[in-house]
């Protein structure tokens, strides 16, 4: 899933850290203006307008803490599960818990998943409870009708969460399952993902129903949105399970090209004819006069440049050296690219040496062919 980023901290519970992304205040303010607005007067009318406004703030607020529990049961076992937790962001879509990793077994990525639906279920039951005590103690019909606005919402948001399909938490259910049937978790990824594709269909044509049908344009672009949510969520789980597929336990050395060393301060096009030309695929570290090296260029993409005035040196064109991360040759790929921040490029160093780098088109490559790649000998220089 795409990543959600915290606009604001909270601070940390249980030793995870909490934020806001900025998409749940706007919605957090919407829910309470539409409570205020339109239930709440519907459901237990002839209150002044103040206390609407008042009972709808209370009412989102209560849910934000549902919606913080409900994260938190996933980060609390998933840390008994020996996994790391980044942290949860609070969004428009409820919550999210970074996860660092994948569950070791099926039975894990279960226990995992099933738990915030299990939250949300039995906090439904508590404020159906509390309703009931409430309205037999003569409590006011508007505490009333917003204490059973939470209960119904956790009972949806529960059910809404088990539906089979990625990225809902019953979509990591699924995967489990058919991990467990299978025993293979990129045909498992691809099963939920699909249900995931299939859903975010229903949820737009839904929302499309919504304004052409019945013309309820608002609700209908909301649910319209959620549905292309949904699809983007569903399409990066599957991406990323191909790039864990194809690249999981895959070493550096297995998909780094060669490197050598070469004066940057040629021009150009005597630089492709002396050496991009002559050795494809290869990557150049370039010289600066007077020793060591100050940039680096992919020969393809020196020839594949846009024509460029008569004398511009190939260092003028090429990536600086700080630019660039560096790995080793013997940690997994996936590791090395997780740590390089968004460096487009990777210097492979063995010792003192650089003997290979990786490209983004390397990475590119392997997932557009679906092939795993195999040992790549490192070139003499």
């Amino acid at each position: 899933m795409a990543a959600v980023r915290d606009t604001v901290r909270l601070g940390r519970i249980g030793g995870v850290p909490v934020g806001l992304n900025w998409s749940l205040i706007v919605i957090v303010g919407v829910f309470a203006f539409a409570l205020a607005g339109n239930r709440f007067p519907i459901d237990a009318p002839g209150y002044h307008k103040e206390w609407y406004a008042v009972a709808g703030v209370a009412t989102a607020l209560a849910l934000l803490a549902s919606v913080l529990a409900h994260e938190f049961g996933h980060a609390y076992v998933a840390r008994r599960a020996g996994l790391e937790v980044e942290g949860i962001t609070l969004s428009w879509m409820g919550g999210v818990t970074r996860i660092v990793g994948d569950a070791r077994t099926p039975r894990g990525e279960i226990a995992v998943a099933a738990v915030g639906p299990v939250i949300s279920l039995l906090l439904g039951g508590v404020f159906v409870g509390i309703g009931f005590g409430a309205s037999a103690a003569g409590v006011g019909n508007l505490t009333v009708v917003a204490i059973d606005w939470l209960a119904v919402i956790n009972i949806v948001l529960a059910g809404f969460n088990l539906i089979p399909a990625a990225p809902l938490d019953g979509g990591k259910i699924l995967h489990a399952v058919v991990w467990w049937i299978a025993r293979d978790r990129w045909r498992a990824t691809h099963v939920s993902s699909r249900a995931g594709l299939l859903l975010a269909g229903g949820v737009a044509a839904l929302g499309l129903y919504e304004i052409l049908g019945r013309g309820d344009e608002v609700n209908g672009l909301f649910v319209l949105v959620l549905g292309w949510w949904l699809l983007n969520a569903a399409r990066d789980e599957e991406q990323l399970a191909k790039v864990q597929h194809l690249l999981g336990g895959v070493p550096v050395h297995d998909v780094m090209r060669p490197v050598a060393a070469a004066p940057g301060w040629l021009a150009r096009e005597e630089f492709v004819e002396r050496y991009a030309r002559l050795y494809p695929g290869w990557v150049w570290l370039l010289e600066r006069w007077g020793g060591g090296y100050n940039a680096v260029i992919a020969g393809d993409t020196l020839m594949a440049a846009a024509p460029t005035p008569p004398g511009t040196r190939t260092v003028e064109l090429a990536l600086p050296v700080e630019a660039a991360a560096g790995a080793d040759p013997r940690e997994e790929v996936l590791a090395a690219l997780e740590r390089s921040g968004g460096h487009r490029l990777l210097l492979v160093v063995e010792g003192e040496r650089t003997v290979g780098a990786v490209l983004p088109a390397d990475i590119e490559t392997i997932l557009r062919t679906r092939h795993r790649p195999g040992p790549t000998v490192a070139p003499a220089h």
